[in-house]
């Protein structure tokens, strides 16, 4: 009797060792595809690189624009065979100079550079590849003539300071007081450009009054300080109009500050994370904004026009945007 009993333990022993057997096989099997495919995954990754690099870049503050910027540009890398990398400092202060930006540049041997300028731009030396020649640079945000870059996406000034005029005076009805807040110290052909179209759209609307914000560096007051001063001194304001990210954050702070957000509205120009917050808590009334997606497409195709013919078009005009509380929330 103990024979047999001891055949059919040694029978269920095999038996056990057998089906453990065809579950390492089978682990094994699986962990051979899975390695394969992987192998296959990075084989096509490789594969899907492309022949030109562009680096987006600019300060932490810019960050909200520059996304889009980024998103508009991998929309169109593919088609112009150009890989699109993003690089922004975590930093939250502006301690990063423009000039480590481009050092970053010169280190990833990027074949373009899309950054975005801001008005007080510090100098700097352009980059350079691993050849030692000059990176091309494409420019969003301020434009400076004394920078050496093969184009700037940027905005029709002239319209957009018609079309703010227009909308303001729609916003009102043809009737009301205008307090316009510009705050920026730029004397450029542009900045002026704005301004006068601006002014001269205004003069067409006879019954609207029209106020300027007024900065002076020698009040001993802060900016800040001024125009809450002035706008609270100033009487019945229906509408400020604000002619950049600053100023439009400023009057929403203004406006929040003084409790004045009942009788008073604003119609802002920006593109920071600030502006577009207020606009979306019904602070700023109406936000124009440039349509930053827009500037990455063509950013990316002057990049194309350059590296095909050896040039591009110094000065592009982006897409504006106008976003607008919805009233029927």
């Amino acid at each position: 009797m103990a024979e047999p009993k001891k055949h059919k333990t040694l029978a269920i022993f095999s038996l056990i060792v057998f089906l453990i057997s065809i579950v390492v096989c089978f682990i094994i099997v699986v962990y051979n595809l899975a390695s394969i495919q992987s192998q296959s995954n990075v084989n096509a990754v490789q594969g899907a690189q492309r022949d030109y690099s562009v680096l987006i870049t600019g300060n932490s503050e810019n960050k909200f624009i520059l996304r889009h910027v980024y998103e508009g540009a991998t929309i169109v890398g593919n088609f112009y065979d150009s890989a699109i990398q993003y690089y922004i400092p975590e930093s939250k202060t502006r301690s990063t100079s423009m000039q480590s930006l481009f050092d970053y540049a010169s280190y990833t041997n990027a074949d373009c550079v899309i950054a975005y300028i801001d008005p007080d731009v510090e100098d700097f030396i352009p980059p350079v590849n691993s050849s030692g020649e000059k990176i091309p640079i494409i420019t969003v945000g301020t434009y400076s003539p004394e920078i050496s870059q093969i184009s700037h996406i940027g905005v029709n000034y002239a319209e957009l300071g018609a079309s703010m005029a227009q909308e303001a005076a729609e916003f009102l009805n043809g009737t009301g007081t205008i307090y316009i807040l510009n705050t920026l110290n730029i004397q450029d052909f542009y900045n002026s450009t704005f301004i006068n179209s601006l002014y001269n759209a205004l003069k067409a609307y006879g019954d609207i009054n029209v106020l300027n914000s007024r900065i002076s560096k020698n009040s001993g007051f802060t900016i800040e300080d001024s125009v809450r001063q002035q706008i609270a001194s100033t009487g019945q304001i229906d509408l400020i109009l604000s002619l950049s990210e600053q100023d439009t954050v400023l009057a929403a702070q203004t406006i929040l500050d003084l409790n004045m957000g009942a009788n008073t509205k604003i119609i802002g120009f920006g593109n920071g994370y600030e502006s577009n917050l207020y606009f979306e808590k019904g602070i700023v009334a109406e936000l124009f904004k440039v349509d930053a997606v827009d500037v990455g497409k063509k950013a990316v195709h002057e990049f194309f026009e350059y590296n095909t013919n050896g040039s591009a078009n110094s000065y592009v005009t982006a897409d504006i945007q106008l976003l607008k509380i919805r009233m029927d929330k």
